[in-house]
């Protein structure tokens, strides 16, 4: 349980964020410092620090391909995660996107699993499904759904919204085998690098989470830059 809490924290704001910056340029690269890695609501290292990083390529055709990696306090201390994908437009209003996540775990390898997922992005609001056959440690089907919406508020600002909603075939909290998780985060621009203050929470009980700060109200800082 330990290992699903920590590792919940990658996956879902992983694929929204690799697509965006698949889109950047033919070949991108990102670091990021953060004082929390937070998936899907819960901390993959433990309430600590991290050092993340990855590099994209985009074609001009919509296909993409890229890897990223972060610090984490379990599986011998690091996740590397392998996406592709097809982005495109339905309309002149809505667009797609469509790939793959692959998590490796290095230490342990019956931790890998493979997650597909779609979207479809009408301007600033974002909707994600999610789905893995057989999910983090073995804990077999997976849907994840979020919203996202972001805006600017001036000054360089910006503001995110997110909700999501991981449902599983099995309890893994407790007796639960869903919950809802929310962020807010502000970001602005300054002197090279993009500055994020984040809040995260979910709906998972202290009882029912493996370490009671894993799933609690957070908010966490993260500083990076576009290479």
């Amino acid at each position: 349980m330990k290992k699903l809490t920590t590792a919940l924290l990658a996956a879902g704001l992983m694929s929204a964020t690799f697509a965006a910056q698949a889109q950047e340029g033919p070949i991108t690269g990102n670091v990021t410092l953060t004082t929390d890695y937070i998936y899907r609501g819960v901390s993959q290292t433990s309430g600590g620090s991290a050092i993340q990083g990855g590099f994209n390529w985009a074609g001009e055709s919509g296909f993409y391909l890229g890897t990223w990696a972060s610090s984490i306090t379990f599986d011998d201390s690091i996740e590397i995660d392998y996406f592709g994908g097809f982005t495109g437009d339905l309309t002149e209003e809505v667009g797609y996107d469509v790939g793959f996540l692959y998590y490796d775990y290095p230490g342990a390898s019956s931790d890998d699993f493979l997650e597909l997922y779609g979207k479809l992005i009408y301007g600033s609001l974002i909707g994600t499904i999610n789905y893995s056959d057989d999910f983090f440690a073995g804990v077999g089907p997976a849907m994840y759904y979020t919203l996202d919406y972001g805006f600017a508020l001036g000054n360089d600002v910006s503001l995110g919204l997110h909700y999501g909603l991981s449902d599983f075939d099995q309890d893994v909290f407790g007796t639960e085998d869903s919950y809802s998780e929310y962020k807010v985060s502000l970001s602005k621009p300054y002197a090279g690098v993009n500055l994020q203050l984040i809040w995260t929470d979910t709906d998972i009980s202290e009882t029912n989470c493996f370490a009671s700060t894993d799933c609690a109200s957070t908010i966490s800082f993260a500083i990076s830059k576009s290479l």
